[in-house]
């Protein structure tokens, strides 16, 4: 048997041990607890791209589009500075001289596989030509069809207005996934559905 000078000295130890103990478990069951919870709550699905779409908000990069002005021509003058800033030289441009003495790109090529999405070509811009957009819907089945053209990115969708909203849309195998058009302009918050504690 312990004296009762060592008895009092292991007691505040033993109770210290104790409430770190109850401590431990009581934060393991609150987690448990909040797994549980999220385990037989609603789940969240967003019918995409059959019925719904996200439309991302406008200060998403996506991909490139080159800004063009009234007559149709691009706002590019060629002066390289966007393929020069690029970290991964994934920009290409080729300058010319067109028949009205303004300097334009010959060759405008972008190879998205390589692109980090950075944004810096549009810092570096000082016609304000390259932008990243909205669009995200892009694949191939092989590399070589990533590197994509001047015309291409003079047709590419701009950014969205109305963005961070889930649309009704429509898929169709030939034209990819069209969001239809919106009386109000307004789309539903996804982010209301998600449950939060």
């Amino acid at each position: 048997m312990l004296p009762l000078t060592q008895t009092l000295k292991n007691k505040p130890t033993q109770i210290l041990s104790q409430w770190i103990g109850w401590a431990f478990f009581r934060d393991l069951a609150s987690g448990l607890s909040l797994t549980l919870s999220y385990m037989f709550s609603k789940t969240v699905t967003e019918q995409y791209p059959d019925k719904e779409k996200w439309v991302p908000f406008p200060r998403y990069r996506g991909h490139h589009f080159l800004n063009t002005n009234e007559e149709g021509d691009t706002n590019c003058v060629a002066c390289e500075l966007c393929a020069k800033i690029c970290p991964c030289d994934c920009i290409d441009v080729v300058p010319f001289e067109d028949l009205k003495g303004n300097r334009r790109p010959k060759v405008f090529d972008i190879d998205l596989g390589r692109c980090l999405y950075c944004g810096l070509c549009e810092d570096a811009c000082p016609a304000n030509a390259i932008k990243l957009g909205q669009h995200y819907e892009y694949s191939c089945e092989n590399s070589e069809e990533l590197t994509v053209g001047r015309d291409v990115l003079m047709g590419m969708p701009r950014k969205s207005e109305l963005g961070g909203a889930v649309f009704d849309a429509s898929l169709s195998t030939i034209d990819g996934v069209h969001v239809k058009e919106v009386e109000n302009g307004q789309g539903r918050d996804w982010w209301q559905d998600i449950r939060r504690n």
